[in-house]
């Protein structure tokens, strides 16, 4: 048997068995049960997969919110920002109130309360509007919460962060499809009645198939550590600041292509392309991709998505669009993926219930920035931070010697 930076064991294991919980590979009997873990894992990536759809479907929200409101481009960053203050604040809450798990009753009643904050954006006026999303915002960073626990547990992290990012992503295009097909974008409520459905199944799934995990045995906890250190905190820092740039520069893709030159239909339906394609991508990856995660591997993301992000910026021909934005997609979740398992790695006990909270401040602070860089007339020096923030989680990897072999 080997063991890889991350310390988890890969022989004598197919793909599927790296995707058990550390710790729990074995039944309350003693037998082998990766079948259910299998299937809590689904339905913990399914019910917080609903969660996180909000905040991937936001360049086609903010095109609604435009198209059928009186809100302007500028300030609907901060309707943008009330779903991401709601998610920072339930997100950052739980683990300040010593939250480490969310059983399947309280996560059935956040689902409801998700499906009402819907509704209630689409009453009429501003307070209801930002509201609304602050209400959806509070209930989606619980199940975010909810997934990235899950997904921080198992023995190789890197892979089931893959597989719920890859959910999330089939999941976004397939909406945003629906929504295009239903031309639901050019009006709001007719956008948020098109959203509440596949919303309300995909809950309802999630729900039915998931199960908390038990505690980690103390032995584990004492192995993988309790406490946040150095490398945790920094390694949290730089996603934070990786995911200012990219959620920002990525909220406003739809806006800026329709202003240079290209339609809405055809760049709405390239979203939706690529975020199925990108999803599928993902979900094989954890399938098939070799487990762990590297500097050089982070720095080759890194600059893809450096290359997808300034692409998709400034681009104004719908096919170049789809290549830019399919490999911007690709790139920043898989390093998404590789970033949240690296930090996961390092002790899942101290670092999983604080990673969904970081992430969702960087992605809170991206859009407003965007929007008040466009209205300042300062837009390509945020693209410019945009793409050199790609690049900040292959820095951590090689200044805090994340790849350096343990000692025995």
């Amino acid at each position: 048997m080997t063991i890889d930076h991350e310390g988890v064991a890969q022989a004598g294991t197919d793909d599927w068995d790296r995707l058990r919980p550390a710790g729990l590979a074995n039944g309350a009997d003693g037998a082998p049960n990766p079948a259910g873990e299998r299937r809590h894992l689904v339905g913990a990536s399914l019910t917080s997969a609903a969660g996180s759809l909000p905040t991937h479907l936001l360049p086609v929200t903010v095109t609604a919110v435009v198209a059928g409101t009186s809100a302007s481009a500028e300030s609907v960053g901060w309707i943008a920002s009330a779903l991401l203050l709601g998610q920072l604040l339930s997100s950052t809450g739980l683990p300040l109130l010593g939250v480490t798990v969310i059983g399947r009753v309280l996560a059935a009643a956040i689902s409801v309360l998700m499906l009402i904050g819907l509704g209630l954006s689409g009453l009429g006026g501003a307070v209801a509007l930002i509201g609304g999303w602050f209400l959806v915002g509070l209930c989606c960073g619980c199940l975010m919460f909810l997934g990235t626990v899950a997904a921080a547990r198992f023995a190789t992290p890197t892979l089931a962060f893959t597989l719920r990012l890859g959910v999330v992503l089939v999941l976004a295009g397939a909406c945003a499809a629906l929504v295009q097909i239903t031309d639901a974008g050019t009006s709001y409520s007719g956008y948020l009645v098109w959203l509440a459905v596949p919303f309300a199944i995909i809950l309802a799934i999630g729900n039915i198939l998931y199960a908390p995990a038990p505690p980690l045995p103390a032995a584990k906890v004492g192995e993988t550590g309790s406490r946040l250190d150095a490398k945790m905190v920094s390694g949290l820092v730089a996603g934070y600041v990786t995911f200012v740039g990219q959620v920002g520069l990525v909220t406003y893709v739809l806006l800026s292509a329709v202003d240079r030159g290209i339609q809405l239909e055809n760049a709405a339906w390239t979203f939706a392309a690529v975020k199925v394609g990108s999803g599928v991508w993902l979900i094989a990856a954890s399938r098939f991709a070799r487990p762990g995660s590297s500097a050089l591997r982070m720095a080759f993301l890194g600059l893809l998505v450096a290359t997808g992000g300034y692409g998709m910026s400034t681009t104004g021909e719908t096919l170049y669009l789809f290549v830019f934005l399919i490999v911007f997609q690709i790139a920043f979740n898989s390093l998404s993926a590789q970033v949240q398992g690296s930090i996961a790695a390092l002790g899942p006990q101290a670092t999983g219930r604080w990673i969904a909270c970081t992430l969702l401040l960087g992605a809170a602070s991206g859009p407003p920035l965007h929007g008040w860089a466009i209205g300042a007339g300062l837009e390509a020096e945020f693209v410019a931070f945009a793409v050199s923030s790609a690049l900040l989680p292959a820095v951590w990897r090689l200044v805090c010697r994340i790849d350096r072999p343990r000692r025995p």
